[in-house]
């Protein structure tokens, strides 16, 4: 038998079982918790890793501030020690140049005094020390009475680098000018005594 639809609606067909899932309205607020809570946990890992990251941070800073000022005394010290050891150095040159430019007036002028001595027709007008060096003036009958004398002052073996300087004819006498360092010869220091030379 053949049904026909006299009316022109279309029949809506009846939902087949197991096609939709249906969620009863009570359960909504229990997932929206649910999402809440795993975004709240979340986040509060997330702020508790990087918290941990800044602790840790801060530690290695400190920890690096703490090397940098151990270095910086040590730096500090290391300056001062280099100082204080340049300025022994700069005290012990001075000291040794003292003793190595140090010249007894007394024999200075005795050994001078030898020497003319042993020249003639030679006289001193001036005399200068400045330290070891020897600066004078004086006067000669001749050239070979000043060169006399300067032969005179080398053998003495207490005068080296002797320096004349221009000599002047003035009415038969020459005037000169002469330079020197007083050199004293080495002696042993007190209570050294020779080797022995030979043997039984």
């Amino acid at each position: 038998m053949i049904r026909v639809n006299l009316s022109g609606g279309v029949s809506k067909k009846a939902p087949r079982p197991g096609m939709s899932i249906a969620m009863p309205a009570s359960a909504t607020p229990i997932v929206l918790i649910v999402i809440v809570l795993a975004t709240l946990g979340g986040g509060y890992w997330w702020y508790s890793n990087l918290t941990g990251q800044v602790a840790d941070l801060d530690t290695k800073i400190k920890q690096g501030e703490a090397q940098k000022a151990q270095l910086e005394a040590v730096i500090k010290q290391d300056q001062v020690y280099e100082a204080r050891k340049k300025m022994l150095e700069t005290r012990v040159k001075i000291i040794e140049g003292l003793q190595k430019n140090q010249v007894s007036p007394v024999i200075a002028l005795d050994q001078l005094a030898e020497a003319i001595e042993k020249t003639q027709y030679v006289w001193l007008s001036s005399l200068d020390q400045n330290n070891a060096v020897l600066s004078m003036n004086g006067t000669g009958t001749s050239l070979d009475a000043i060169a006399s004398l300067i032969t005179n002052l080398n053998a003495s073996g207490y005068f080296k680098n002797v320096d004349l300087g221009p000599s002047q004819d003035n009415s038969g006498n020459f005037t000169f000018s002469l330079k020197c360092e007083f050199s004293p010869p080495h002696t042993p220091a007190p209570g050294a005594q020779p080797a022995a030379v030979g043997g039984n």
